[in-house]
């Protein structure tokens, strides 16, 4: 039986690392790519040590686009959607968790269908709506793509259903009003829901590619995927350039799964719990 075990234990850590290889392994060649020339990269791909490390590819990167315009743009508007999110989100979830109304049950069903509809479905209906709106250019359209979530309405409601009510009855003995409960009680103790909207969101919108290539036309207001993909045509193929670029692009994230990501994603499993 303890054979069985450590065969077993060994089995499933070598299968972890070869994941965890495979996970990596890409990552690796991005930024080994962004520090070859274009004849390394043609030549040897896969190799993730390059023959002779250059950093013009950053260079031209920086010449080529408004590189540091597109990223400031990415991450005011990822940001923007984030925050808005968490709130937005949190307040519909608090409304469908605290109140009792008619048609509740049928209400949250119907918003849970619209996860089902193909963004594709309605992308012309919205495209006209807002053209119309005078919208098309700025930031409006993507923002209020990503703003409101059913999938973040529904995440949070589950977190906020494990606050007691009793809570909710004690504050409004001490004379609170549903504001301050919804600041107080409710985000605090679901903090981690909330948190884990704030950073699917933020790496939705960051990594968001279509959205902007419909809405945007000037080179000024791009985001850094669009500035990136400008970046080749058909008479300059490239690699190292927009390797570079990707390889820049990730750090905002990296970052923020390092700071807060770990905290949110395993707080989240016991999120609502109440401190006595």
């Amino acid at each position: 039986m303890r054979r069985k075990k450590q065969i077993g234990s060994i089995l499933f850590y070598t299968l972890l690392i070869v994941m965890v290889l495979a996970t990596l392994y890409p990552f690796a060649t991005m930024i080994s790519g962004s520090l070859k020339t274009d004849m390394e990269m043609n030549r040897y791909p896969l190799r993730l040590i390059p023959r002779t490390p250059t950093l013009e590819n950053y260079e031209a990167l920086f010449r080529t686009i408004p590189f540091w315009r597109q990223f400031m743009n990415s991450l005011t508007i990822s940001l923007t959607c984030a925050c808005l999110a968490m709130l937005i989100n949190a307040f519909v979830a608090y409304g469908f968790t605290r109140f009792e109304f008619k048609g509740k049950k049928m209400l949250f069903t119907v918003m849970l269908g619209t996860m089902l509809i193909p963004g594709y479905v309605y992308m012309v209906p919205q495209f006209q709506m807002y053209l119309s709106m005078g919208l098309f250019g700025s930031y409006v359209p993507l923002i209020v793509a990503h703003t409101i979530s059913a999938f973040g309405i529904f995440l949070i409601a589950q977190v906020m259903r494990q606050i007691p009510t009793e809570l909710y009855e004690s504050a409004t003995i001490d004379g609170c009003s549903e504001v301050m409960i919804f600041i107080r009680i409710a985000i605090p103790l679901s903090a981690a829901g909330i948190g884990i909207q704030g950073i699917l969101t933020f790496m939705g919108t960051w990594n968001d590619f279509m959205t902007p290539l419909i809405y945007l036309n000037e080179e000024a207001r791009y985001t850094l995927p669009i500035g990136l993909m400008r970046m080749q045509n058909f008479y300059n193929i490239t690699y190292g350039s927009p390797l570079a670029g990707a390889f820049l692009s990730c750090i905002p994230v990296i970052i923020i799964l390092t700071l807060v990501g770990q905290k949110y994603f395993v707080q989240g499993l016991v999120a609502g719990a109440v401190k006595g």
